[in-house]
């Protein structure tokens, strides 16, 4: 069964680091070119240079983003920008935010969770991977011997036993880290009672443990760690790489945000809009509407079966609601019911692949969070079609993994992203 300890986190040093919001960043996976540029800007310290650091026209197998990592994050260790904490604790992190008119406040904690024999049948993923990051965290994690960022999972909380802890904690001792960054107010508590930490580990004893964000790093985690295991490698590096940093969550709704990621489709070919809403009718209800805000508005009361918007350019805004799911069921073979009526699923499958007959291809599909954006970038030439999701529900996540079952890329973006540079977990 997975294995839950708590570790002697690593964090910015106070008396050098004066605006802890300065050298945090969000994951490595969200941040584009600007935002590293930001980054970089805001404080010579930032995490960043960690976890996404510049690549140079020199760079060379000795000299490298990479190595330039490792070589830093010793330096600021042996400089005293990071410390050690002296006690094994784990960390409640609680995230303030917005969602809609809603307020919410996401309570979970930083652990480490171990790679037990037998604990990967109990640690559920839910999307697929791909090589290439998974390349690039393998490289940086061999150099810097170190979990930079949390990856993000869930699990049943019955009772909300774990989380009356974590509010003990919080309303106990005042919080080491209280930061506001992007509109959410990031806050830290190191728990580090014996006796709690212990009444944890048994709440989570046996517990599934359903991956919601880092599918690529849990991966990369586990072959390092195979990796080290098969090495004359040092038995502190063999037995802490059986471990990655990891931020557990009660699956509440309540207290989880997902947002849908929208996609835009760069060439249809000869489709035009009257040929794509001849096509969909076939299958589809179709109603035009006025703006986004409307389509959007009438999207999210599409409940009892797949819907959604498209958008075409030229003002031409359209919700598609399913008929029935016959058609849509009769092309995916080998694979449970519940994979098979995600939205995700029939959007690319059904809609997007034998409907429509439109390329999947990284060159003609990209995928977009902001709504308004999608419609700028249709709006502006450079793609001629934009298509709108509902949100994925945490409890079909749940299901699909539990089937052993992989959905789309993209299928969930759960908000607010976990911060960088918090607490970092040393290998060795």
């Amino acid at each position: 069964m997975p294995v839950v300890k708590p570790f002697n986190g690593i964090r910015y040093n106070k008396s050098v680091v004066k605006n802890i919001a300065h050298v945090v960043a969000p994951p490595y996976d969200v941040i584009g070119p600007d935002m590293q540029d930001d980054l970089y800007a805001k404080d010579p310290n930032n995490v960043i240079r960690l976890i996404l650091g510049r690549m140079n026209d020199t760079d060379s197998d000795s000299d490298n983003r990479y190595t330039r990592a490792g070589d830093l994050f010793r330096e600021w260790l042996d400089e005293g920008v990071l410390v050690r904490e002296e006690r094994k604790s784990i960390y409640v992190y609680a995230q303030g935010y917005n969602d809609g008119r809603r307020k919410v406040e996401r309570i979970g904690f930083l652990a480490l969770l171990g790679f037990e024999k037998g604990a990967k049948d109990r640690v559920m993923p839910h999307e697929n991977t791909l090589m290439k990051p998974k390349i690039d965290r393998l490289n940086l994690i061999r150099q810097v011997r170190a979990n930079l960022s949390p990856i993000f999972v869930m699990y049943d909380d019955a009772g909300r036993a774990v989380l009356k802890i974590l509010k003990k904690e919080m309303a106990r001792h005042r919080s080491v880290i209280d930061i506001k960054v992007s509109g959410v107010r990031e806050r830290l508590w190191a728990l580090s009672d014996e006796k709690d930490i212990a009444k944890i580990e048994r709440l989570l004893a046996g517990k599934d443990i359903f991956i919601a964000d880092g599918h690529h790093r849990y991966e990369v985690a586990r072959n390092y760690s195979d990796e080290i295991q098969s090495q004359d490698a040092p038995r502190e590096l063999k037995d802490n790489s059986k471990f990655l940093m990891t931020y557990f969550i009660g699956s509440d709704e309540k207290m989880l945000t997902v947002y849908p990621t929208h996609r835009l489709i760069k060439d249809i070919g000869t489709l035009t809009p009257e040929e794509i809403e001849g096509r969909l009718s076939k299958y589809f209800y179709i109603k035009k509407s006025r703006n986004l805000k409307d389509m959007l508005s009438k999207l999210a009361r599409v409940k009892k079966s797949a819907g959604f918007g498209i958008y075409l350019g030229d003002g031409i805004y359209y919700v598609i609601a399913q008929k029935d799911y016959k058609a849509s069921d009769s092309i995916v073979k080998n694979a449970s019911k519940d994979w098979k009526r995600l939205d995700v699923t029939i959007l690319h499958s059904f809609v997007m692949k034998r409907v429509l007959g439109l390329r999947e291809d990284e060159e003609n599909l990209k995928y977009v969070k902001d709504a308004v954006e999608c419609v700028s970038s249709v709006d502006k030439g450079g793609y001629k079609m934009a298509f709108f999701l509902n949100p994925t529900k945490v409890s079909q996540v749940k299901k699909v993994a539990k089937l052993g079952e992989k959905m789309p890329k993209k299928a969930t973006y759960f908000y607010p992203k976990l911060l960088s540079g918090l607490v970092i977990n040393k290998l060795c």
